[in-house]
């Protein structure tokens, strides 16, 4: 089917790659703790598909589904993928533990990671250079993040002969790594801290935080891995010393600017200061204000239904049914072409429940997921990750020729009365 008709060699590549990706997509958490299984599979799509290795396993390593999972199954299967793909025997990931020692959050392969292979980790999680010589050359290693601040170190032993190839695959593998690490922290601190956060309400600028490191923040992550591809390429193809050193100065400039670039978001992320100008209102009339915008916009009035005691929901409860209303909205604008929508949010001693719900056309929800998550668009996943955060649940349910529902239910928040007292005795302090 994918060769019928006039496409192009191109189009015609593209489809079969996106083919192959969503099916050994599908069963990555799965084939994760089968590596003899998966690497057996890999070799099969590429048999019949033709398609280059390195080319469908950057498609399964930078697929953003990987932060929509918990980390550590998100890791495993990375570095399941690394297996199956590249010729290696192993593959770890490693992190600084809280006594700064090298500490091996997952791997796959062979045998356990040997001590040489432990030193090459902590030599990268220092931010050291590493030169690879003798016995050592079927050892590799890569910073995950930032070179001089890693987050995480990626190290692999290569099959004899084939360093240059594994390097190739571990490169494309590093970007998504830092992210699921990164992420990993952020929702470990999230926990960690959870009810200071709530007595302080710092709880809403977490959002805020995910939302930059989730999105511009990985963005140019990625960049700055695909210019470091791309210097390495240009080595290949560039003849002269002059040459050479003339694209090299220039790459040292764009290097630079994703620095500062990357600083200054991590900066914006963590330094945050104000509550989000949603909760400077009252939440019925952020709700009404929504609503407002979304008739001027369609010419279509929702009927909204309020009930119970708003002031029920905490802060951060309040931002996410607030990002959920304005999401739904928007899609509903965009996409269902919906005559009617209705919006019912009610508040009660049980908890919180909420209701947005349109006649449009509706969609095939999973494949709809899939397709929005390659393109980088999270609208519907972030509304799961939002109410998922808070302990609640969400749950969209559509069909081709519709309706749309999307259900919120949240636990009532109840003041944790000691901790604000412990928090209100440590501040007077």
């Amino acid at each position: 089917m994918l060769a019928a008709g006039d496409a192009s060699r191109e189009e015609h590549r593209a489809a079969l790659l996106a083919a192959a990706a969503e099916l050994l997509g599908g069963m990555r958490g799965e084939l994760a703790g089968a590596p003899r299984r998966y690497a057996g599979l890999v070799e099969r799509a590429l048999e019949v598909t033709g398609l280059p290795a390195v080319a469908l396993a950057r498609d399964l390593m930078r697929s953003t589904e990987l932060l929509n999972i918990v980390p550590s199954d998100a890791v495993q299967a990375q570095l399941a993928t690394l297996v199956a793909f590249a010729p290696l025997r192993s593959c770890a990931l490693w992190i600084l533990d809280d006594a700064e020692a090298a500490s091996c959050l997952c791997h796959v392969g062979d045998a356990g990671p040997s001590r040489a292979t432990r030193e090459l980790a902590r030599s990268i999680l220092a931010g050291e250079g590493v030169e690879a010589s003798g016995p050592r050359r079927l050892l590799i290693g890569l910073p995950v993040g930032r070179s001089r601040q890693p987050v995480a170190a990626l190290t692999a032993t290569a099959r004899p002969g084939m360093r240059d190839a594994v390097e190739a695959f571990l490169g494309e593998a590093t970007s998504m790594l830092a992210a699921v690490v990164e992420r990993d922290s952020l929702l470990m601190a999230n926990a960690a801290s959870e009810r200071a956060l709530v007595a302080s309400s710092e709880r809403k600028l977490t959002r805020l935080g995910f939302d930059l490191h989730d999105g511009p923040i990985q963005e140019v992550a990625v960049l700055a891995d695909d210019l470091r591809l791309f210097r390495d390429q240009l080595e290949l193809v560039l003849s002269s010393a002059p040459q050479r050193k003339l694209v090299d100065g220039r790459l040292e400039d764009l290097d630079a600017q994703l620095v500062a670039l990357d600083s200054e978001l991590r900066r914006i992320s963590n330094e945050v200061h104000t509550a989000s100008v949603l909760l400077n209102r009252p939440f019925a009339a952020v709700v009404d204000g929504l609503v407002r915008a979304f008739h001027a916009r369609t010419n279509i009035r929702p009927r909204i239904s309020l009930e119970g005691d708003m002031s029920l929901l905490s802060g951060s409860q309040q931002i996410a049914l607030l990002n959920v209303v304005h999401e739904a909205l928007a899609n509903i604008r965009e996409h269902s072409e919906a005559t009617r929508v209705t919006i019912e949010i009610s508040a009660g001693e049980h908890g919180i429940d909420a209701q947005i719900c349109d006649n449009g056309r509706g969609f095939d929800l999973e494949p709809t997921l899939v397709s929005a998550a390659r393109r980088g668009h999270l609208g519907l996943v972030a509304m799961h990750e939002r109410v998922r955060l808070l302990g609640g649940q969400c749950r969209i349910d559509s069909r081709p020729g519709g309706p749309t529902t999307i259900n919120v239910a949240l636990e009532r928040w109840v003041p944790l009365v000691d901790d604000a007292v412990a928090l209100d005795s440590l501040v007077a302090r």
